[in-house]
């Protein structure tokens, strides 16, 4: 660490510089302002002391200079000077100083102001120095999420968008979404699905959406049965999964006979609200994707017929484990009563799901989301 006396008094160059290298700082000194600026701007100084009146100038001016020499480092400005007065002392700290010592001083007493200084310059330096550091990761994070953001899209660009039958919708805990929802329509007319939340939310909680989205969309072009999509993507995410993460999700066929074949794992409840008003659910009877090995993985499935204007409804559990603002959650019979409340037969799919996002945001304001939230909906 390096300081800077400024002094029209040899003598107390000396004292300065006796007392700063005994604190194991390297000492340069200056006798007049032209001098001192030229030693600051090609020597960078830590810390400065100086005078009040000096040779060629006055402290209060350089020390101005010297703040604007310095741009964002912090640089102590110590005022060593024989003008004691309190008019002088106040026009050095407004002038920028950051301590006053009036002349003669004692040699313990600026040894000791002197250590506070170079502990705050320190402190102020790591700081500084971990905010760099911080800096950089953030940036290195956002692009990798604006990367992982711009491949998922490019593959979600194959899933079937929003229409007067389908909609989905995802709100995000953070500035990536660990939920995934997918459908398409295959060559057979059958309209494939799937439904998942990742462990936890964010950047890292997507790193299975890559490769599932991927394999989603090839079992769709070839047809593949749902037992056998199933059981592939169960063996992608055990694969390439560390042992904490998993997906919770449905996968589900809807054929064009109406008939819903389905499987679940670690989901809430799914509910169809039926055209006649009635309300029933599919339930999620098995573990969650990527926990088990393929051998012994079930990979049985469910069937329930739908009628005409029937709606299916997929939450995740960010919708169940939504907070008011005195902390208390949704839970699965709000939830259920919400759905049974917009998605009536007389809305249609698009307009439902606005109204069931807008009674959620009502019963949320002014309180912190802390899981992803993604809506799917079919009207069959």
């Amino acid at each position: 660490m390096k300081l800077l006396c400024i002094d029209s008094e040899a003598v107390y160059r000396e004292i300065v510089t006796l007392c700063a290298e005994s604190e194991g700082l390297e000492v340069k000194s200056a006798g007049s302002v032209e001098q001192a600026l030229a030693l600051f701007e090609n020597w960078r100084p830590d810390i400065v002391c100086l005078d009040y009146l000096l040779q060629g100038g006055n402290g209060l001016d350089l020390v101005k200079q010297f703040k604007i020499l310095s741009g964002t480092r912090y640089v102590p400005m110590i005022f060593l000077t024989s003008h004691a007065s309190d008019s002088v002392m106040d026009l050095c700290f407004k002038a920028g100083a950051d301590d006053f010592l009036p002349k003669p001083f004692h040699e313990l007493l600026f040894s000791v102001r002197l250590k506070k200084h170079i502990e705050h310059v320190q402190l102020i330096n790591e700081l500084y120095e971990k905010n760099t550091t911080l800096t950089y990761y953030q940036t290195i994070n956002e692009r990798e999420h604006e990367m992982a953001h711009q491949v998922l899209g490019h593959i979600l660009q194959r899933n079937d968008q929003n229409s007067d039958t389908v909609a989905i919708t995802h709100i995000s805990a953070a500035s990536f979404n660990g939920d995934l929802a997918l459908i398409k329509t295959r060559a057979d007319g059958a309209k494939l699905i799937f439904v998942g939340d990742f462990t936890g939310h964010g950047l890292s909680a997507s790193i299975g959406a890559l490769p599932l989205a991927q394999t989603f969309f090839d079992a769709a072009d070839e047809c593949l049965d749902l037992e056998s999509l199933t059981k592939r993507i169960n063996r992608i995410l055990n694969s390439i999964l560390p042992d904490y993460m998993f997906c919770a999700a449905y996968v589900l066929l809807l054929e064009p006979n109406k008939r819903l074949s389905y499987w679940g794992g670690g989901m809430p409840n799914a509910y169809i609200r039926k055209q006649t008003g009635s309300m029933t659910h599919l339930s999620s009877q098995h573990m969650p994707l990527g926990v088990l090995p393929n051998q012994v993985f079930e990979s049985n499935l469910e069937s329930i017929p739908l009628s005409d204007g029937d709606s299916l409804v997929i939450v995740s559990d960010g919708v169940l484990e939504l907070k008011a603002e005195d902390g208390v959650m949704l839970g699965q019979q709000a939830t259920e009563a919400l759905i049974g409340e917009h998605y009536q037969q007389g809305n249609n799919i698009s307009t439902a799901q606005q109204g069931f996002q807008q009674a959620l945001a009502n019963y949320s304001i002014n309180a912190v989301q802390d899981d992803d939230i993604t809506i799917f909906s079919l009207r069959a």
